[in-house]
């Protein structure tokens, strides 16, 4: 075998195992000792001997890992191959029979009852009852409250458990959520124009127009301007209305992906390896002749789809449905649009769906003479090809597309690589003189350990972005993009030019090699866990935690070591349902972690420090909690629909704040306090100012529910005394998603503060006399004051 393909086979293999060699081993799930049954005894000594120093007697991990619950673990030949290449060390690897004697101590030992099924209880943690969970996941899955017919289904069985909460992923909100929690951790929302982003100038070619360029040179192939565009939809129909889901779709478009896949219960892995990208028709008529629809169930050899000619769009069936839509798309900030923009649309005009995505292929230059595409259009994977994403990720010619290979392991192998051990202290390594040329034979990358062990595994993925430039578009002569001194180090790999021309199979991969990083990716067992990290982390609104230390304290251990068993967990029932992304959001919505009410014993304390769902709410995520309760939303002091006030009270705009508040103090308490007296007098008025049967708090009261009545019987005085007990028992399971007693100590203390408000009057305090002047109202106006102050409405 000559060099060059000794170097080929070997990066092969390299890159195919890099997922699956160094992803996270992440969970800690007891002792191993007491076990019975399936231990391998030679494989057990050679642990203790060879293993144990690094990842812990019990396999609770330390400088080397967890290896409980680990991507690798979930077989004993995954484990063997990943023994076999660099364990315990890569040059003293384990071979043979002694590879597979450790693997099976490894699985049967530490992982034979810990990867499958989210744990709904977990011992010491009491958990929400029915209810409270049914109010907290339709919040947070629909953006409003349960019917009765809903809390019915969901308490009668698990069945009627799935069936809820599937349908509250059935709903526009749930979709607008999701790509909100795809976000939190990718930021590639950054270039909507309300975060102060402009998508145009990722391709503006000097005129104002979308322009990219022709890889093949010459002029720039520019999309159409939107006023041409626009000048040609008859009627009334405001251009802000076009201009918003054209340029917000472009600057979307990792986010819509993920709409696309979680809309039509697509393979989720597709994420990362689809040969295509997704548009909507405000996008398809903007991208003009530089995009063609194409149907991703008929893949075609050279990496991409065949086309579909004459596509049908989805239309509106009234203003009706259109005004719901933009009603739950403005969650999120608004789109921008007054109220007389909202009600121009005309229906004959331009009645298409935003929703209605659509996998197309996006090409630089002309179509051919059949109206198709050239060889030469985008080869797609996913959201990895995306140039919004290459952009947030960005690289440059110093760094060779490492940054990007580095968040490829975050976001879809859930492996930190700066975590792996090794010296970063840049002082102690001696580097040759960089000339532009040549960096010498003392490359620290080729020969350094301590860098070699990173760049090892990141090189590789790295290298698959060679045909993309380092501002995200392809670029397949590489005119620009790699330093002559680079290319002749081969990145730290070897001096051959490697390409990835005969990987896979015999299929060349020649300037698209990013399909086939995308193909390994989705295929490899990390993945599952990446996706999972990523909802977990935007569910419960935590922090993932890094890898405990040798000196890490035991709360922290523990902490990390339930967070790990839910992901791990909720990434094996995501796979099972051939990765449905519903079901991996499911599986976190019935969790112990997710349910949990409080630790039941304080000898658990430690245990659970960061179980359950304890952060602040996101601002447009507590902006949408009290448009659920009908106050219309804070639209008041602060208008929580725009960025500049969400971010006051801590929300981000994913370019340079980068993550919402996790907590409150000072300035923003002080918001939240007028919040809640300006939200309690719109929530009061609006539920009076409504029969009973269409309210949503206020349900079991009206203005004449008064036991301080001197016109009543006693017996109206008992209805009304448990009218009013029960309203406020309800106010507890629907603002703070706690289920009471009716003589609770909860509803005595509201019921108190009631009766005081009724006989001391409330109005000239509270400076919200309501609609009708009435007492009741007031009184009813500080329960609900009392209600949005309390700490458990602004957390989740």
């Amino acid at each position: 075998m000559d060099y060059n393909t000794l170097v080929k086979a070997s990066l092969k293999l390299l890159i195919a195992g890099t997922f699956l060699v160094l992803t996270a081993c992440t969970q800690d799930f007891g002792d191993a000792e007491g076990r019975s049954g399936g231990i391998n005894e030679k494989g057990q000594a050679i642990y203790a001997e060879q293993c144990a120093s690094c990842h812990g007697s019990s396999g609770q991990g330390g400088n080397g890992g967890s290896l409980i619950g680990c991507a690798t673990c979930g077989d004993t030949s995954s484990l063997i191959a990943k023994i076999e290449r660099d364990m315990p060390s890569a040059s003293k690897a384990l071979k043979g029979d002694d590879a597979r004697n450790t693997a099976e101590y490894v699985f049967d030992a530490f992982n034979s009852g810990s990867i499958g099924s989210v744990q709904r209880t977990l011992p010491g943690l009491a958990t929400m009852t029915e209810k409270e969970a049914i109010y907290k996941i339709a919040f947070d899955l629909a953006g409003r409250l349960p019917t009765d017919e809903e809390v019915a289904t969901f308490s009668e069985n698990v069945g009627g458990e799935k069936e809820v909460v599937y349908g509250f992923m059935e709903e526009d909100y749930f979709y607008e959520r999701l790509k909100d929690i795809f976000n939190e951790t990718m930021l590639t929302d950054r270039y909507r124009s309300e975060n102060g982003g402009n998508v145009r100038g990722l391709y503006d070619g000097g005129n104002g127009q979308f322009q990219l360029p022709n890889p093949n040179g010459g002029n720039y192939t520019p999309f159409p301007d939107t006023r041409e565009w626009e000048s040609e939809v008859p009627g009334m129909l405001t251009r802000n209305y076009l201009r918003f889901f054209a340029e917000q779709g472009l600057a979307r478009k990792p986010m819509l992906y993920v709409e696309f896949l979680a809309r039509n219960d697509r393979d989720f892995r597709e994420f990362v390896s689809g040969k295509y990208t997704v548009v909507n028709k405000f996008m398809f008529d903007m991208l003009g002749d530089n995009v063609v629809i194409v149907d991703p169930d008929q893949p075609r050899p050279n990496g991409s789809s065949k086309p579909v000619s004459n596509p049908e769009w989805r239309t509106f069936n009234s203003q009706k449905e259109i005004n719901e839509y933009l009603d739950v798309v403005e969650y999120l900030g608004g789109i921008g649009l007054s109220t007389t923009d909202r009600n121009q649309y005309i229906m004959s005009d331009y009645p298409y769906d935003p929703r209605d995505l659509k996998a197309a292929q996006i090409f630089y230059n002309e179509k051919t003479g059949t109206g198709l595409p050239r060889a030469s259009g985008v080869p797609h994977s996913g959201v990895i090809t995306d140039e919004l994403f290459l952009n947030v990720y960005t690289a440059t010619e110093t760094n060779m597309h490492r940054n990007r290979a580095r968040m490829i392991y975050w976001f879809f192998a859930a492996k930190d690589l700066l975590a792996i051990e090794g010296n970063r202290d840049a002082s102690t390594i001696a580097f040759d003189d960089f000339d532009g040329v040549s960096v010498g034979t003392n490359d620290p990358t080729q020969e350094n350990p301590d860098c070699k062990v990173c760049h090892d595994i990141m090189d590789p993925v790295a290298k698959a972005f060679e045909s993309y430039a380092l501002n995200g578009l392809w670029d397949p002569d590489n005119s620009d993009r790699v330093p002559a001194h680079l290319k002749t180090v081969g990145w730290g790999l070897s001096n051959a030019d490697i390409d990835y021309n005969q990987l896979g199979q015999g299929t060349s991969y020649a300037n698209r090699e990013l399909q086939w990083l995308g193909e390994q990716i989705a295929n490899d067992p990390a993945y599952a866990r990446g996706i999972a990290q990523i909802v977990v982390s935007g569910m419960l609104g935590q922090q993932i935690l890094g890898e405990p230390g040798d000196d890490s304290p035991e709360e922290y251990r523990n902490a990390y070591a339930e967070q790990s068993r839910l992901i791990a967990n909720a990434a094996t029932e995501f796979k099972a349902d051939s990765y449905n992304i519903k079901a991996l959001v499911y599986a976190v919505t019935k969790s112990a972690y997710y349910r949990s009410a409080n630790v039941a014993s304080p000898s658990f304390s430690d245990k659970y420090t960061q179980v359950g769902a304890v952060s602040y709410l996101a601002p447009q995520v507590l902006h949408q909690k009290l448009r659920a309760l009908n106050s219309g939303g804070w639209t008041n002091s602060l208008d929580l629909r725009q960025l500049n006030s969400r971010q006051f009270i801590g929300g981000m705009n994913s370019n340079d704040i980068l993550k919402d508040a996790d907590s409150v103090g000072g300035i923003i308490a002080g918001v939240l306090d007028r919040m809640a007296v300006e939200e309690a007098c719109d929530i009061v008025n609006n539920e009076f100012n409504r029969d009973r049967e269409e309210r949503k708090l206020l349900k079991y009261v009206e203005l004449n529910t008064n036991p301080m009545a001197t016109n009543i019987s006693a017996q109206t005085r008992m209805n009304n005394i448990r009218a009013i007990r029960s309203n406020i028992q309800f106010l507890y399971l629907a603002m703070l998603q706690k289920e009471v007693d009716l003589s609770s100590e909860e509803v005595n203390l509201v019921f108190d503060l009631f009766m005081s408000a009724l006989e001391n009057g409330a109005t000239a305090s509270s400076g919200c006399g309501g609609t009708n002047g009435n007492d009741i109202e007031d009184a009813w106006y500080v329960v609900v004051v009392f209600m949005l102050s309390d700490y458990r409405f602004i957390y989740g």
